[in-house]
C-alpha cells in the first residue's frame, strides 16, 4: 500500500505512519505538510493509493482545499482527519467527496481499519458520527423553513446569502471569491453588509447565528 499523510503537525505524521508500517510491512508512506506540497508529491509519486489530510493543514482551506484536490487526482481516494467530531464538519466532507472522515480520537486498530476499508473504494465514518449526521438530517428539514424566515427576516440578498453560505464551510474571503467567480474585495464588501444586516460583529459570530438559523 502506498499512502500519502498531509499533515504540519510531524509527530503526529511520523505516529501515523508508524501505525500504518507496523500493521503492513511493505507499505510505503509519503508525508507533506501543506496541500501544495500534498499534491506536488502526488504528481512526482504517482501510484498513491490513499491520502489522508489533515482538516486544518496550511492551504488546505477547508472543503475548497480537498475539493481543489479531488480535482486535480480524481482517481485517488482522500480521506480527511481532524480534532473536531462536528456534524456539519463530517457531513460537507463526505458531500464534497471525501472517502471518510476519520477524528484524530480514533483508536489504532479503528484507524487502519479505515484505511483498508477506503482503499478498497468504502467511505468510511465512525458510527457515533454516522447516527448523528442521520439526526441531523432530519433536523435540517426543519430548518430549511427556519432558513427561509432567517433570509427574509434579515433582508439577506441571494448573493449576500451565498456569501454566507460559503462562509460555514469554513473557507477564506479569497476563496469565496474563486467560487462566485468575483473578486476578493467584493467579498469583504458582501461581509461587511451581511454583518449589518444580521447584527454581529464577525466572522465567527455570523457563522454560528447561520448555522443556528439552518443556513449552509
Amino acid at each position: 500500500m502506498k499512502i500519502l499523510i498531509a499533515d504540519d503537525h510531524q509527530l503526529l505524521a511520523d505516529a501515523l505512519a508508524q501505525l500504518v508500517k507496523d500493521n503492513e510491512a511493505d507499505s510505503e508512506v509519503l508525508q507533506a505538510g501543506t496541500l501544495d506540497d500534498a499534491m506536488d508529491t502526488m504528481d512526482r509519486e504517482g501510484a498513491v493509493e490513499i491520502v489522508l489530510v489533515d482538516y486544518d493543514l496550511p492551504g488546505l482551506g477547508g472543503i475548497a482545499g480537498l475539493e481543489r484536490m479531488r480535482t486535480r487526482h480524481p482517481q485517488v481516494p482522500c480521506a480527511i482527519f481532524s480534532s473536531s467530531q462536528d456534524v456539519g464538519l463530517a457531513s460537507s466532507a463526505l458531500a464534497s467527496g471525501a472517502a471518510g472522515f476519520i477524528p484524530k480520537n480514533l483508536s489504532a486498530p479503528a484507524f487502519f481499519h479505515a484505511i483498508k476499508l477506503m482503499q478498497v473504494g468504502e467511505k468510511f465514518i465512525p458510527a457515533e458520527l454516522y447516527e448523528n449526521i442521520a439526526n441531523q438530517a432530519s433536523v435540517n428539514r426543519v430548518h430549511a423553513e427556519s432558513a427561509e424566515s432567517f433570509v427574509a427576516r434579515t433582508g439577506l440578498s441571494p448573493r449576500e446569502l451565498d456569501v454566507l453560505r460559503a462562509l460555514v464551510k469554513g473557507i477564506s474571503n479569497r476563496e469565496i471569491g474563486v467560487e462566485l467567480g468575483v473578486e476578493e474585495v467584493t467579498i469583504k464588501l458582501h461581509l461587511r453588509r451581511i454583518y449589518k444586516k444580521v447584527d454581529v460583529a464577525n466572522r465567527t459570530q455570523a457563522v454560528k447565528l447561520a448555522m443556528a438559523n439552518g443556513v449552509g
